[in-house]
């Protein structure tokens, strides 16, 4: 008996519990600052990261709106700190000025976007994926970002760490996508993420939110304006490279299947549960933007399978925009009453879709 409990309790510590990934992933990376406007379901993160300041040498900052908060982002990591921020749908919208600011002036912000029903208030205490076009699109004009969406706490680790290394790298703003499901939700996982280093890249210059010249100072000449347009594209370029070093999708399954179910963030765990047994390969999509182009491979000749936590079908949108494929109507599970999807429900809304496909050929 006492053997048998020992052999419980050594299993037991294999498994390690992780509710803190985007926290930890922060903190690893080098966080130095993080400010934020408590909002629902964003505030762990920060109530997480003020538990472990002084340990970890990184100042934690309550401002008294989203607007303070990325502009105090904005001076931090112009001055050479790296600098991270966090908020839920409502309090981005007040961000978007800033952000548009961020990609004019080339400043490293890594942006921790943790989703619930919109739209306004919705339901505040409930789980959307309801952000995503917001993510892409946020802000005026054209400038480069990085979209990632960790689908457990071990990615949200990880895609954190690569936030911070593509933020500091290119000098742009980095989003990290979540949502409440994910933010709130207790998961046991074997195995620590891996953690991408970083190191800081600002410069002591003139920031504004003009087109500069060569001095840093505001510019109406053409040829230097289209000078520095061509450079921002020409950053977009080297960004969807480097991208290229880093995993951008995840593939589950039976990976010769025609039966494709694709996805991202949150619906990671029921996706995989669900589809146990069935005839079904599950592409998760990690990076959002730069978009894997390339992933089309998957759809081509297959039936594919859309789930997602929102109404409209935002992914599918995106797959239809990068790639020219697009995910007939039938063939979109979407749920968008604030509750995250359960593996057995899914599996029945799979299976159906499954049936429709066979009788349809």
């Amino acid at each position: 008996m006492k053997k048998r409990r020992r052999l419980r309790a050594e299993s037991f510590k294999k498994r390690i519990i992780f509710i803190k990934g985007v926290s930890e992933g922060a903190i690893k990376s080098g966080l130095d600052v993080y400010y934020a406007y408590p909002m629902t379901p964003a505030t762990n993160v920060i109530s997480e990261l003020a538990e472990k300041q002084i340990e970890n040498n990184i100042l934690v900052l309550e401002l008294e709106s989203e607007i303070a908060v990325i502009n105090s982002a904005i001076g931090s990591a112009i001055t050479g700190a790296k600098a991270m921020i966090g908020t839920s749908g409502g309090g981005f919208d007040l961000m978007t000025e800033a952000l548009s600011l961020v990609g004019m002036a080339e400043v490293p912000l890594v942006i921790y976007l943790a989703s619930r029903p919109g739209p306004s208030t919705g339901v505040a205490t409930y789980t959307a994926q309801g952000d995503l076009s917001m993510a892409l699109h946020a802000g005026h004009g054209e400038f480069n970002r990085v979209v990632v969406a960790p689908g457990d706490p071990k990615e949200a680790e990880e895609l954190t760490s690569q936030a911070f290394y593509f933020s500091q790298k290119f000098k742009i703003p980095v989003i990290v996508l979540s949502d409440k499901h994910l933010a709130e939700c207790f998961y046991t996982l074997e195995e620590k993420g891996t953690i991408t280093a970083s190191k800081k890249s600002t410069s002591l210059k003139r920031y504004n939110s003009y087109e500069q010249d060569e001095f840093g100072s505001a510019t109406e000449d053409p040829e230097k304006i289209k000078k520095n347009v061509l450079q921002r594209i020409n950053i977009g370029k080297e960004i969807e490279k480097e991208v290229g070093k880093f995993k951008e999708y995840s593939v589950y399954g039976k990976k010769d299947s025609s039966n494709v179910i694709v996805s991202f963030g949150s619906t990671k765990g029921a996706v995989v549960d669900a589809i146990k047994g069935l005839n079904c390969v599950f592409v998760q999509i990690l990076y959002l933007e730069p978009f894997q182009k390339d992933i089309k491979k998957y759809f081509k000749d297959k039936n594919v399978i859309l789930v997602e936590n929102n109404a409209t079908g935002q992914l599918g949108k995106l797959i239809a925009e990068k790639t020219g494929f697009f995910i007939p109507e039938n063939n979109k599970i979407l749920r968008f009453d604030g509750r995250p999807f359960l593996a057995d429900e899914l599996r029945e809304e799979i299976q159906k879709r499954l049936k429709w496909i066979v009788n349809k050929n």
